[in-house]
Order: C-alpha cells, then sequence, then structure tokens
C-alpha cells in the first residue's frame, strides 16, 4: 500500500503548491471566521503537507490520519519547528480528540465514508471537535457533475529527489442508487532505479449537493456558509454542470 510508504506519497504529490493552499486557509479564517482561531485540524492529514507554514504563521496543528506510517514520518519531517505539531491516530468515522479546534480541513476530497450512518457519524465527531464558531473546509467532497467524465485523463508522471512516480487514477460506478464509487489508483515508481508497484482500491459514497445541503440543513449543529468553483471566493457555485473542484464551508453553531 502506497500509504506504507510516505515518502513515495509524497513524491507523488509534490505537484501540489502547499504554500498557496495554506495561505488560502488562512484567507479563509480571515474572511469567514468570527472567533479567534489558535488550532487548525487537518482530517486525513497524511505527511501533514501545510503543518510547516501553518505552525509559522502562529497557529498549533493537529491532524488525524488513520496510517501509523504516515504520522511518524510527519512527525519526524517536522520535529525541528518551533511549535510541536500534535498528531492523532484515529479513523474519521468515529472520533474523539481532547484538544477542541477553531478550524478543520479535508483536502483533495479524501472523505472516505461508505454510508448515510458514517457520513452522519463523521459530522458528529466534527461537532464535538469543533468550538462553537468553528469553520470545516472541505475540498472536492461534494460531487457535482459525473466523476466518471474524467476517466482516461488521470495519467501523470511525477519525478522528485531522483523518485520518478508513473500513476493513473480512475473510478468505477458499483451502485447507482446509493452513489457507490471505487476509486482506483496504480502507481509505478522508480526509486534511483529499484521499481515498485502499487495498485490501490478505496470504495466511496458521493455526497451529491442536495444531499450535502439536506444533511446539514435538518442538523441543529452546522449551518451551510456557501461553496465556491476551484478555489475562488469570486466564483460562487451556481450551475452545478460546470463545476471541477469544488470547495465547501460549514459553520458549528
Amino acid at each position: 500500500m502506497l500509504y506504507d510508504y510516505p515518502e513515495y506519497y509524497e513524491a507523488a504529490f509534490s505537484f501540489r503548491n502547499t504554500e498557496t493552499e495554506a495561505q488560502f486557509l488562512q484567507d479563509c479564517i480571515k474572511r469567514f471566521s468570527k472567533i479567534d482561531v489558535q488550532n487548525i485540524f487537518e482530517i486525513g492529514c497524511g505527511n501533514a503537507p501545510h503543518a510547516g507554514i501553518l505552525t509559522e504563521s502562529g497557529y498549533k496543528y493537529h491532524g488525524l490520519d488513520l496510517n501509523r506510517n504516515m504520522l511518524d514520518y510527519a512527525a519526524y519531517k517536522w520535529k525541528d519547528l518551533p511549535e510541536k505539531i500534535h498528531l492523532h491516530e484515529a479513523n474519521m468515522i468515529d472520533f474523539n480528540y481532547p484538544i477542541q479546534q477553531d478550524f478543520a480541513y479535508v483536502m483533495l476530497g479524501s472523505l472516505y465514508l461508505n454510508c448515510l450512518n458514517e457520513i452522519k457519524s463523521h459530522f458528529d465527531s466534527m461537532s464535538r471537535l469543533l468550538n462553537k464558531g468553528g469553520i470545516y473546509f472541505l475540498d472536492w467532497c461534494i460531487q457535482f457533475g459525473d466523476p466518471l467524465a474524467h476517466n482516461g485523463n488521470n495519467k501523470f508522471i511525477i519525478e522528485k529527489d531522483d523518485i520518478r512516480i508513473k500513476s493513473e487514477f480512475n473510478i468505477k460506478l458499483l451502485d447507482q442508487e446509493q452513489q457507490m464509487y471505487e476509486e482506483v489508483w496504480m502507481i509505478n515508481v522508480n526509486d534511483r532505479g529499484r521499481h515498485r508497484q502499487f495498485n490501490m482500491v478505496e470504495r466511496n459514497k458521493a455526497i451529491l449537493p442536495e444531499q450535502f445541503l439536506h444533511l446539514i440543513g435538518e442538523r441543529k449543529d452546522f449551518k451551510f456558509i456557501g461553496w465556491w468553483e476551484d478555489w475562488d471566493f469570486n466564483h460562487p457555485i451556481e450551475n452545478y454542470d460546470s463545476v471541477t473542484r469544488p470547495i465547501a464551508l460549514i459553520q458549528k453553531v
């Protein structure tokens, strides 16, 4: 499993501009938060790519992930930061964390939930986690449009520190009625002449826009703030058919 090799995982996603992403999160806090944000919590944090920038900006970084190798890698990577980061090993479906948070986020659609009960349980956990007024930022977690339309355009090659990653990502529909999908990620690694191959399969229930609005609307502990296209607050989502990378914000009430 690629997650057990954090160096390869980090190389595979080295195309990300983590500085820009971290700055956007801070802009989001300044724009929408009505409370003083000190603690920031990442769901599915993996190698905690934003931890350095966020702590240097004065925040306390907290991350949750199920993979111990990833957490150990992140802890070692950021061990010299002046402000220690806090990492928690648990699943995202049902967890408790001892320190309440002011802002939470999940990136790249990493909200792996397989049924309505798991979705509700996750938001129950987030409600326990966040202080009143705290914001939850969801990147690519609401399914606008048909994810199968992008199949065939998901091959890429990344090179970092003499490691060459060739990967292909595809999605298969498992159950139309339940909106269950299977994500298949095939990765070939050339690590300075040493070759490894990984085939990863994740199952996920798509959360459709109307379902998300209904889910949040029927809860008494969250309110919907808004959603935007492609990380741009100047482009609120109005036409569901033209969305490529949505973000959504909800707030603990």
